[in-house]
């Protein structure tokens, strides 16, 4: 065979193994952009794992009941996990990012950017978001999209949720108390409820019991456990209230020195609830001075802080409740006589 055509016949046999690489890379993930950021079937999500930039992460799992767990210890915020599943299930792509532009948006997106891994049930993630920035207009986020078993996409896309008009990335972070479920007590059966206890200690006479039979019948003792008359419907109301009663966030602002020093001190009230099965829980609440704007010279000083007050539950989490619930159940004994 002549040189020249063997030669030729290798070049030919290159390039076309060469086009046939090309071809094969071209449906890679890392030759073109991935879009489809939408989880059709959010039932199949057991687990989401958010990792911001500065370290902070939250593992949130769904337990076997359908309810989940912030980092297998604490009880998640069930809104808050919905509405990633819903973001999950509704988003969008707006439209891919200008080739001009896409430089300076990944430089900040790599400065800045979430990451968050979506698990459909494997050890592995079905897909992973690299949420970062909103866009201008506030109508969109930047997101990156991979796969583990294909690649990182190698462009942003402007990401968006179907009947929603804002941005998405707020959704997305590692705050640990903000995931974390607010409920101090849960008592939707209030048959689990033997006995709720209020002291005073600033004014003991003023402390008071509430007990409440198998059968659902209640009486109202004071504090040397003398029954009393009472307004039926005042206490029950009462007791009503800790079908759910919530802490409204978790109290980060006291330096140690400060924190160990309010708990030290007398509380103004002490709560204390007794279950059906004899269990106990107690809870402690401290006024909050007022600091507010003064009043006029002559008109009654404000002393305390009539939104909120500092409390101690679970044993030891210093939480800020609002008064508007808390002191339905905090009254003096005299607030329930007919």
């Amino acid at each position: 065979m002549n040189r020249r055509v063997l030669l030729l016949l290798i070049l030919i046999v290159l390039a076309a193994f060469a086009w046939w690489l090309s071809a094969k890379r071209g449906n890679s993930s890392l030759a073109r952009p991935l879009s489809d950021f939408m989880v059709p079937d959010t039932s199949k999500v057991d687990r989401i794992f958010i990792a911001e930039q500065n370290g902070k992460t939250v593992d949130l799992r769904r337990r076997p009941d359908g309810t989940w767990s912030v980092n297998e210890v604490f009880n998640a915020k069930q809104p808050y996990v919905e509405l990633l599943l819903k973001t999950f299930l509704r988003v969008e792509v707006r439209s891919p990012v200008p080739k001009s532009a896409e430089a300076n948006v990944l430089r900040v997106m790599g400065a800045a950017s979430k990451k968050v891994e979506i698990y459909t049930g494997g050890k592995k993630p079905e897909k992973i978001w690299i949420v970062g920035h909103a866009t201008k207009d506030n109508f969109g986020t930047y997101m990156l999209l991979e796969k583990p078993d294909e690649g990182r996409s190698n462009a942003p896309f402007v990401v968006n949720m179907s009947g929603f008009t804002g941005i998405l990335n707020t959704r997305f972070h590692a705050n640990l108390d903000d995931w974390r479920q607010s409920v101090v007590f849960a008592f939707p059966d209030m048959h689990q409820i033997a006995a709720v206890e209020v002291e005073r200690p600033e004014a003991p006479t003023a402390a008071y019991r509430v007990e409440n039979s198998e059968r659902g019948d209640v009486r109202l003792l004071d504090h040397a456990g003398k029954v009393l008359p009472m307004d039926t419907v005042l206490v029950k109301g009462a007791l009503l209230v800790f079908q759910q009663l919530n802490y409204e966030y978790i109290e980060r602002n006291l330096s140690r020195a400060q924190r160990d020093s309010l708990v030290a001190t007398t509380p103004n009230h002490v709560l204390r609830l007794t279950r059906r099965d004899g269990s106990t829980e107690t809870a402690k609440f401290w006024y909050i001075p007022y600091m507010g704007d003064p009043t006029a010279m002559d008109a009654p000083q404000q002393l305390h802080d009539q939104v909120r007050m500092s409390a101690l539950v679970q044993d030891s989490l210093l939480v800020v409740v609002q008064r508007q619930m808390w002191d339905r159940v905090l009254q003096p004994v005299t607030a329930f006589r007919p």
